[in-house]
């Protein structure tokens, strides 16, 4: 059966190098379907592709690449990856600095799902050495799922600097609101905007449905200048006065026709302002649109479910007969194992199903950072999804493929043993072993060993009377009381274990749950934030001392 192990370990190297860790069920696949023959022995089939799959999977990324490189096997899809992904070029003026800008509601912390934004707006800007500008759309303090939260705006600053994102300026749109008076005040001296005290719903069924003007779409701009300086003194309430910009009555998308620039809001509620807030908020599409303007913008690249907004920002530059910025949209990210709405992270959170932004069940970037996924994983991951208007939903395994080609060549390697059983050795063959600290064995560990020793209860259950090596170290015949059976590294199942001598109470937190067990003691010296790698276990972040996030295997 050499030709049958043979096969079983290349088909697991590949399945490994495909999906970053390999499974039983396609390796044996492969082999049936290129043998047919051995289907007779089918039980001894599985038996050799369990070893050849645990042999893989006990080996560093960078190992399996090198034994790839050696046995002339190619990663699917190698030739077409080689080639590396790139964004598609913008329309770029000759000479002209181009300016980004990337607008996130201060409402939470920023989730994968704003990254596409994000990422997208950065790259681009360092590509063509422009300009990225910070806009905190903060101007809805009614909408208790919009309305910002105080601390949000810090949060969101160091979600980008974690994400290395640089930007060359910062506006806060709601400490803005004279500069949207004063080009509202202009539309109105120019005739195209207008005060509209209407009924909210007789305007929709006139304006919108039957496509015919209302009576204050008719008033002059002196009448129009009258009427503004009563809504910004207080003489109107909430729904009795907007202002609007005048579009064409037969405008495709009712939504579009005479949009609301200002409405009155009775009772805002907003963090910047303790006392005496103002009542008279800017739309967003109105505040964007001359923010964007007032900074220089030459590209939005922004979500498609956006796209209104540039249906009514374009009337808008169009009455002032400025040049609208290049549009480039992208569909949304989204999951139906995440909850994706802050509000509703809010709420759940206070009702004690998460116990914070940082849950490890959220998928906000500062959970993320937690767990121990690197900022440039998530780079990686969102420039692999290109730009474009197709939705996505957010595949954790690519993203985990991402974050493990990070991770693997600067991640320290230990022993982390969970539902520690001890077993006895019948002789001590070494005193402590050296084990590579990283795959490129540039560095090791020391290891003291004793004669008790722990190991995981699903090895001792699974391989009791069996053969197994204990990684690093010597081969053992596995049993409560286990006679050691040599030094050389043997074609047999590796398990990882501690020595009761130098080991350490650990913790890992895992998404789901928390796990009580045992490290070796070389982790007392891992710092907080290092990301490290529990041999068959998974990648981990350092949270405090002895303290571990699960980031995945």
């Amino acid at each position: 059966m050499e030709k049958v192990k043979e096969l079983a370990f290349k088909y697991a190297l590949k399945n490994a190098l495909k999906y970053g860790r390999a499974e039983i069920k396609p390796v044996v696949s492969k082999i049936l379907a290129s043998h047919p023959e051995f289907r007779e022995k089918i039980s001894e089939i599985i038996e050799i592709c369990k070893k050849a799959v645990e042999e893989v999977n006990s080996l560093s990324e960078t190992e399996r690449e090198s034994l790839a490189k050696e046995m002339r096997i190619k990663k699917e899809g190698e030739k077409r990856k080689k080639e590396k992904i790139l964004l598609p070029e913008l329309k770029v003026e000759k000479d002209l600095t181009p300016v980004f800008r990337i607008a996130p509601n201060p409402n939470g912390p920023l989730h994968i799902g704003h990254s596409r934004m994000i990422i997208l707006n950065d790259e681009y800007a360092k590509r063509y050495n422009g300009k990225l500008v910070l806009r905190f759309d903060d101007t809805d303090p009614k909408n208790p799922a919009k309305r910002p939260v105080k601390e949000a705006y810090e949060m969101i600053r160091k979600d980008l600097e974690w994400l290395e994102v640089k930007w060359d300026a910062e506006i806060i749109a709601s400490q803005r609101l004279e500069i949207y008076y004063s080009w509202f005040e202009k539309c109105l001296e120019r005739g195209i905007g207008y005060i509209c005290t209407c009924d909210a719903n007789q305007w929709r069924k006139l304006v919108r449905g039957e496509k015919k003007a209302c009576k204050c779409r008719k008033r002059t701009p002196e009448e129009n200048l009258i009427e503004w300086k009563r809504m910004l003194s207080g003489e109107y309430k909430e729904g009795e006065s907007v202002g609007r910009i005048k579009t064409s009555l037969n405008e495709k998308d009712p939504a579009v026709i005479d949009w609301v620039a200002f409405r009155i809001v009775d009772n805002p509620k907003h963090p910047l302002y303790t006392e005496n807030a103002p009542k008279v908020w800017p739309s967003l599409d109105f505040a964007s649109a001359i923010d964007d303007r007032l900074m220089r913008v030459t590209h939005i690249i922004r979500g498609k479910d956006l796209s209104i907004c540039e249906k009514r920002q374009r009337i808008l530059y169009e009455h002032f007969k400025w040049k609208y910025p290049e549009v480039y949209v992208f569909g949304k990210i989204f999951s139906e194992e995440f909850v994706f709405s802050t509000s509703k992270m809010r709420e759940l959170m206070e009702k004690g199903v998460y116990c914070g932004y940082d849950d490890p069940r959220l998928p906000t970037l500062v959970s993320f950072r937690k767990r121990g996924i690197h900022p440039k994983a998530i780079r990686n991951y969102i420039i692999s999804l290109g730009l474009n208007e197709s939705e996505t939903v957010l595949d954790l395994k690519i993203l985990f493929a991402e974050n493990r080609k990070v991770l693997d060549p600067i991640a320290k390697r230990f022993f982390f043993v969970r539902e520690p059983v001890k077993i006895k050795l019948n002789e001590m063959p070494l005193e402590k072993v050296k084990a590579p600290l990283l795959p490129d064995k540039r560095d090791y560990r020391e290891i003291k060993v004793c004669k008790e020793i722990f190991i995981e209860k699903e090895d001792f259950e699974k391989f009791k009377g069996k053969e197994v090596r204990l990684m690093h170290f010597c081969n053992i015949i596995l049993g409560e009381e286990s006679k050691v059976t040599g030094l050389e590294n043997k074609d047999i199942p590796k398990i990882h274990w501690v020595s009761k001598e130098d080991c350490v109470k650990t913790k890992l937190i895992y998404p789901e749950k928390i796990v009580h067990g045992v490290g070796e003691g070389n982790l007392e010296n891992v710092k907080k934030d290092e990301f490290v790698q529990f041999e068959r276990v998974g990648f981990a972040r350092c949270d405090e001392k002895l303290v571990f996030y699960f980031a995945h295997r």
